[in-house]
């Protein structure tokens, strides 16, 4: 069954740089913060970068696989600002890989640090169910033919080695993760002067809407994207990837064989 259409994105013409970057983790309230950050009604700060505007744009995902690769700065820096362009804010993959290039990018941007209120064993439970099955042997065959798909299997690749190399970790979705890119988030902002805001919803508004300088809204904070809906995407992901291969290999070879049973019983007529 296909998960809940998303909502239509909002086109990313933001003239100006990022305002907020969410530097937290995927499965910490990332579509949350995004939805409390494009919306009009709630924090209005505007189109906010995230996973689900790459992986439905192959440019979008070369962009990040080529940004993930490049060891350079300031090239990496200028992929980065072509793939940010008119966001005004970030949360989720891949915003919280770059955080030492978005802080540079982008000097006065609030800092949030998105967490999981029920920490590491929570937060790693979440992804093994939700994330790291993108990683799996099923949904690289059967995503095979799927443009996007395929980058979006490439960069996870990326971010596994980003996490060995930064983290010592041995996956992506490792509970050691979550404590280490949280530490590493708050020393760098404290490395760099920034005042850096952790946050997760069952804060409610109040903190967060201080530390933006918006005004509190009436509505309650939102509440989006939770396992069981992360859960029904993998498998339909893995859906769409099996049409694909019924149409571009079983579906030709069928009518190929026809085909050739028509010419043989033709034969024999």
């Amino acid at each position: 069954m296909a998960p809940p259409a998303p909502k239509p994105q909002i086109p990313t013409t933001f003239n100006g740089p990022i305002q907020v970057i969410g530097a937290g983790l995927p499965r910490c309230a990332t579509t949350t913060l995004k939805e409390m950050l494009e919306n009009k009604t709630l924090l209005n700060v505007g189109p906010t970068m995230h996973m689900n505007r790459c992986l439905s744009s192959p440019a979008n995902m070369r962009l990040l696989y080529d940004a993930l690769r490049e060891k350079d700065a300031q090239r990496r820096q200028a992929i980065l600002f072509k793939l940010f362009a008119g966001c005004a804010a970030t949360a989720d993959f891949p915003g919280h890989l770059f955080i030492e290039d978005l802080i540079e990018m982008y000097p006065d941007a609030k800092v949030v640090l998105n967490i999981r209120k029920g920490g590491a064993d929570d937060w790693e439970a979440s992804m093994k169910s939700t994330i790291a099955p993108f990683m799996s042997w099923k949904y690289r065959v059967a995503c095979f033919w799927s443009i996007p798909d395929y980058w979006h299997y490439q960069c996870e690749i990326e971010w596994q080695r980003f996490c060995k190399e930064k983290f010592g970790a041995a996956n992506f979705w490792s509970k050691e993760v979550y404590d280490k890119h949280n530490a590493w988030v708050v020393k760098l902002c404290q490395e760099k002067g920034k005042d850096v805001l952790l946050w997760e919803p069952g804060m409610g508004w109040v903190a967060l809407c201080e530390f933006l300088g918006k005004r509190e809204p009436e509505a309650g904070v939102p509440r989006t994207n939770d396992r069981g809906k992360m859960e029904q995407v993998v498998n339909w992901r893995i859906s769409l990837g099996l049409k694909l291969w019924m149409s571009k290999i079983c579906v030709p070879v069928a009518i190929s064989a026809l085909g050739g049973y028509g010419v043989v019983r033709a034969m024999h007529l």
